[in-house]
């Protein structure tokens, strides 16, 4: 055949890089399209050096530190979700996908009935929510649950009491780490649980006070 006859072991490690990255491309979930992007990188380089392309093996040599520290970032997030236990319902393995914001005493983080665009990870400071007067302080999550509500509206309103920094993971992010990482997903059902659990106590605490008052 022609085509076998004119095919050189520089041609075959092309296509052995193409084939590995369309493997990738086609995986479900990030740590294995992480994988294939490595891997693919390595064969392209490999590749860039042998034909002399050096825009292929420059391309490739900037892309792979990048697809490497991602898969470091999603084997380290689904190893901190394993060992973390029921007690430890922290967003902290997180952090690397957030984003950090600033804001001043008396700023309206959401409101009751809007529209959830984000989940906030408190880093320092007080958040206020004010319907159920409960004070939210560094390591607490706001915002997680109104993604799941049937109307999907926010259910309170939040009110930074202090200055405070935040982290904030977006919807859309929050949705891939959900869709991609059945742990992370199990993680956040504990969050959301702990966290009705906890309001559910305070709500009953301030009840029996006001009885017993």
């Amino acid at each position: 055949m022609p085509f076998l006859d004119s095919l050189t072991y520089v041609d075959l490690v092309g296509y052995v890089g193409g084939m590995v990255t369309v493997w990738g491309l086609n995986q479900k979930t990030m740590i294995p399209l992480r994988a294939g992007a490595v891997f693919g990188n390595l064969v392209f380089m490999f590749f860039g050096y042998l034909a002399g392309s050096n825009p292929t093996l420059v391309v490739h040599a900037l892309l792979f530190p990048l697809n490497s520290y991602r898969m470091y970032q999603m084997i380290r997030l689904v190893r901190e979700m394993r060992l973390s236990t029921n007690k430890e319902n922290s967003l902290e393995p997180l952090v690397p996908f957030m984003k950090r914001e600033k804001e001043k005493a008396g700023t309206e983080l959401f409101r009751l009935g809007d529209v959830p665009d984000r989940m906030i990870l408190i880093n320092s400071g007080t958040v206020l929510l004010k319907e159920i007067d409960i004070k939210c302080h560094k390591g607490e999550v706001l915002g997680e649950i109104a993604m799941f509500t049937p109307d999907g509206l926010r259910t309170c309103t939040a009110v930074c009491e202090t200055d405070c920094e935040l982290f904030t993971l977006s919807n859309m992010a929050m949705a891939q780490l959900f869709a991609q990482n059945p742990r992370f997903a199990m993680f956040l059902v504990r969050v959301i649980v702990q966290r009705l659990l906890d309001n559910w106590h305070q709500a009953d605490a301030r009840a029996q006070a006001r009885v017993t008052g």
